[in-house]
């Protein structure tokens, strides 16, 4: 597992790079599809959304761990906080795992 400093790189690289999806309905959208590869929930999310969000992780199969703040996650890609944001590519997966 990354540092929280390496992780908050990543994600503000796979953002940059359109390889990042967040909020509610895209987060939702990409695990559905089957492009979601990795999913970083905020650990100060609600306990009914992250029931909700690691539902449809373990449904689809898609890791996922429970780092960072709601506001730090939003910050490290440049958006408002956010509860959960999914990767969309393997090789920046690999950058944080």
């Amino acid at each position: 597992m990354k540092t929280d400093e390496q992780l908050y790189f990543a994600l503000g690289l796979a953002q940059k790079a359109g390889k990042l999806a967040s909020g509610d309905l895209s987060l939702t959208e990409a695990l559905k599809e089957g492009r979601g590869k990795y999913v970083v929930i905020a650990g100060d999310v609600s306990s009914r959304t992250e029931e909700k969000i690691t539902a449809l992780c373990q449904a689809q199969q898609v890791p996922f761990t429970k780092r960072l703040d709601m506001a730090s996650l939003g910050r490290a890609i440049g958006r408002a906080p956010r509860a959960a944001v999914v990767i969309l590519d393997e090789n920046f997966m690999k950058l944080m795992v």
